[in-house]
């Protein structure tokens, strides 16, 4: 706790200096030094800005003072007006609160400066507190021939902004990636595929092809007479058995199918501009997990029930955690329990966080209270965040029922409707302007339509939406930022350079909003990493947008009356743009400099 609140002060040394300051008054008060509870933690912000910027109850104190909660807030606000704290620029007693406004001319120079030198955006990497603790992120986990839809985008763009946000926040991450390889589905496409006399379509990529023949051996399987079924499924095991044997000609069809969907997914994550540090593989743990089991039913961890070896856990109401099923083979769980054994023993890592769907809630209270049982210390710091699905308006998406919207194909349309937009200015730029202005555009718009609500919330994929440049969308933070970047261009044409060291004249309303805001950054990165939330980061930047558009509407930055004004306003403009690419980074969104 003492680390966490360390972090919380360098977040917030506004706060921290004026508890510094509350807490001598507080010990001039008893006499003796005041050891209470905390001061940093008893400061709030008020519900409306115009009420201050902090604001402390004092009903607390009355106790150990033995006054009045409104007479201690009386008191409070006198030494603070004597005391004159820097950051203090007025302090107004409401009933039993102390309501503490901050001196413009102090969080102007404080935010400004240290956004302009990189500082602000350092406070995590210059502590030690999280640099030692090794935090893998496991994200992603497609099976190959399958097809990469809308559905797994979500996985992809929560996974990639976790690890951007424990980085920044000073932890040393891993990022990986576990793709399912082997299984049922495989050999149903491969046997569907063996039969399949048309060949794949020029505009399909590979994972898609090999995700329509897992589609339609689906489909002849449950159109199919009974004893039509039996033979069929007999014939799928039998491709099943070649491939967990590693012989035959449809092991060697997997190895080459599995190259081409593995390179698809590859050729996916580059577009999104994603990045992993490792990659684990379900085939990898066939045996690993065989042995798993005999070892542990050796120690007598492991007990057999009905045939079935796995671990009672009705006292924890978990059911039977079965690792080996009666007929000999393994499922998931006892692939996931042999895969966290080895990032712990391979890996020393401290912190383990799986982002897969909420269908999987169960699985993963069950994989946890054995990893706990086992005696593995990290099981503790293993953590499932949980996420709704992303449905069609009509309903869910099913790569089984061959539904869903395949990510080329996402690709392919919000390119198109970009590419439309973009016509406009063709004689402006040049072609490869243009397209990559088109990518940047089309990345930041799946990635903030698919972190800007909150993980649990399932989320509707309407493309429509996504791309609008209007309300809380990726294309209307994009545009923002490109257009504070044409303010910065015109400034530097007429040869307006930024101030550096006083900001007494920025005393607009929505000045220090835009103050208030920025100073808030760090805050919202700590909390966004530790709640698991990048939605939390969204939202802020999407404030932080519309204050800025709300300012832009009303202040003039490049007309306003004198010189040294247009410098500081555009010194602001220059640290939000920095604040605001520093803030969809954590996205993992790279905004175009013009649009």
């Amino acid at each position: 706790m003492k680390d966490v609140m360390q972090l919380k002060r360098a977040c917030d040394p506004v706060r921290a200096e004026i508890t510094d300051s509350i807490e001598a008054i507080l010990t001039r008060m008893l006499d003796e030094q005041y050891d209470g509870f905390s001061i940093f933690e008893l400061l709030e912000k008020p519900p409306e800005a115009t009420m201050g910027d902090y604001a402390m109850p004092c009903f607390r104190l009355a106790k150990l003072l033995k006054q009045k909660p409104q007479d201690i807030a009386e008191t409070i606000k006198l030494e603070l007006e004597k005391d004159r704290c820097e950051w203090i620029d007025s302090v107004k007693v409401v009933g039993a609160f102390l309501n503490i406004i901050t001196s413009k001319k102090a969080l102007a120079s404080e935010v400004i400066t240290k956004v302009m030198n990189g500082s602000f955006f350092e406070v995590f990497s210059k502590s030690a507190i999280n640099a030692s603790i090794n935090v893998m992120i496991e994200y992603s986990q497609p099976n190959t021939h399958k097809e990469f839809h809308v559905g797994h985008g979500r996985n992809v763009c929560l996974g990639d902004s976790l690890c951007r946000l424990f980085r920044y926040n000073g932890y040393n991450v891993l990022a990986v990636n576990y793709i399912g390889d082997e299984g049922a589905h495989i050999a149903k496409c491969l046997w569907q595929l063996d039969q399949q006399s048309e060949s794949k379509p020029s505009d399909m990529t590979k994972t898609e092809w090999y995700g329509k023949n897992y589609v339609e051996a689906n489909k002849k399987l449950e159109n199919s007479s009974e004893d039509e079924k039996k033979t069929y499924l007999q014939e799928i095991s039998s491709v099943l058995r070649a491939i967990e044997n590693k012989e035959g000609k449809y092991y060697e069809i997997w190895q080459k199918s599995r190259e081409e969907c593995l390179a698809d997914f590859r050729s996916t994550y580059e577009w999104l501009d994603v990045h992993f540090d490792h990659y684990f593989f379900e085939s990898e743990f066939s045996n690993e997990s065989q042995r798993l089991v005999d070892e542990y039913l050796d120690k007598g961890f492991f007990e057999v029930s009905e045939g079935a070896v796995g671990k009672d856990l009705s006292s924890e109401k978990l059911g039977f955690c079965m690792v080996r099923k009666s007929d000999g083979n393994i499922p998931y769980m006892t692939r996931d329990i042999a895969l966290a054994r080895k990032k712990f023993d391979e890996f020393n890592i401290d912190r383990s966080i799986y982002v897969v769907g909420s269908e999987q809630i169960f699985h993963f209270n069950q994989l946890f209270k054995v990893l706990q049982m086992m005696g593995f210390k990290q099981a503790d710091e293993c953590f499932h965040l949980s996420y709704g699905m992303v449905v069609r308006p009509d309903g869910k998406m099913s790569s089984r029922l061959g539904n869903s919207v395949t990510f080329g194909t996402l690709k392919q349309q919000i390119l198109q409707e970009l590419s439309e937009y973009l016509e406009r200015y063709k004689d402006q730029w040049n072609p490869q302007e243009v397209e990559e202005i088109a990518h940047r555009l089309s990345v930041g718009a799946i990635k903030y339509g698919m972190l800007q609500s909150d993980p649990n919330r399932e989320i509707t994929f309407e493309l429509s939406q996504w791309l609008s440049f209007e309300g809380n969308t990726g294309p209307y933070l994009m545009y923002t930022y490109a257009r504070i970047k044409s303010i910065l261009r015109k400034a530097e044409d007429e040869g307006i350079v930024s101030a550096d060291k006083e900001f007494d004249l920025l005393n607009h309303d929505l000045e220090l909003e835009i103050l208030r805001y920025l100073y808030d950054f760090n805050n919202v990165c700590m909390q966004a990493c530790e709640t698991y939330r990048p939605s939390v980061l969204a939202q802020y930047l999407f404030n932080l947008c519309k204050s800025f558009n709300r300012y832009y509407s009303e202040v003039s930055v490049l007309k306003a009356d004198t010189l040294d004004l247009k410098r500081e306003r555009v010194t602001l403009l220059h640290a939000f743009s920095l604040t605001l690419y520093q803030g969809l980074a954590l996205l993992g969104i790279t905004p175009p400099e013009k649009m």
